[in-house]
């Protein structure tokens, strides 16, 4: 009688290491070209962010004379007080900064993650809130907006509409140095939070650029009209010395080294 089952026949062994082997090439294969995909999304991310960063800047300006939160008064419901102050407190109130600049625009911004670089490399000191609140519930996973520490982005404290290539926003990795290996400022409060960029670099360009450490030595920059450009070192400084800042007093915002004059585009970092 004639058997008609089907035999079933298993994998040989040198067939399933052929498998094995096909895979590990494949993964081998893939997982570079994963990795150099992964920070040009970020890149991509945080530019969307600061595009909805300087948007938010311009509908909030349009209603009071097209000035930003950094040139108004707290009791005009602006931050100018902050300017050249900064304050880390865990309680809202009580912080003073770029968050507290960027606290003004809740309204236009709904949400604090666009604050909040997601290259950010100081992460064991910054942390994306989740709410402009200042606290969140008791027993939730929500993180309150308190401070600069809830914020990756820099502030040109006086851009504005009316000098469109000034910098408004960006990346806060900048630094001194060819490359910089020091930033101007370290989470949560080593060394300076306050730089004029000026306009003049000397030769040798040992003046601002930014670490590698966030968005490989290049970085994101919105400007004050709201668009949104990509730096290397030398196109950054470039920008700066075609910024049209014509400068004030600088008080607290120091040069930074290799950079002049003093009180010329002044940023605020967080």
């Amino acid at each position: 009688m004639k058997d008609t089952h089907e035999h079933k026949r298993a994998f040989t062994l040198i067939e399933l290491v052929v498998v094995i082997v096909v895979v590990a090439i494949l993964a081998a294969c893939l997982v570079p070209a994963l990795a150099r995909t992964r920070p040009q999304a970020q890149r991509i991310a945080c530019a969307n962010n600061l595009k909805q960063v300087g948007l938010a800047f311009r509908t909030w300006a349009a209603a009071r004379g097209g000035l930003p939160p950094m040139m108004v008064s707290a009791a005009q419901g602006g931050a100018a007080e902050s300017v050249g102050v900064r304050t880390l407190s865990a309680t809202q109130n009580n912080s003073r900064g770029v968050s507290k600049m960027f606290l003004c625009l809740s309204n236009e911004l709904t949400t604090p993650s666009f604050l909040f670089c997601p290259a950010e490399y100081e992460s064991w000191q910054r942390q994306a809130a989740t709410t402009f609140a200042g606290t969140v519930a008791s027993g939730t996973n929500g993180v309150p907006y308190t401070n600069d520490l809830n914020v990756s982005y820099f502030i040109g404290v006086d851009a504005q509409e009316a000098y469109p290539r000034m910098l408004m926003t960006g990346d806060h990795n900048l630094g001194s140095g060819n490359p910089p290996t020091v930033p101007y400022l370290s989470a949560p409060s080593v060394g300076s939070a306050f730089v004029s960029l000026g306009t003049n670099f000397p030769a040798g360009n040992v003046s601002v650029g930014w670490m590698d450490t966030m968005h490989a030595k290049q970085g994101n920059v919105g400007m004050a009209d709201a668009s949104v450009e990509w730096f290397s070192r030398s196109n950054l400084q470039n920008a700066l010395k075609n910024s049209g800042d014509r400068g004030r007093a600088a008080g607290v915002f120091a040069a930074g080294a290799g950079c002049s004059p003093a009180g010329v585009n002044r940023i605020q970092l967080p």
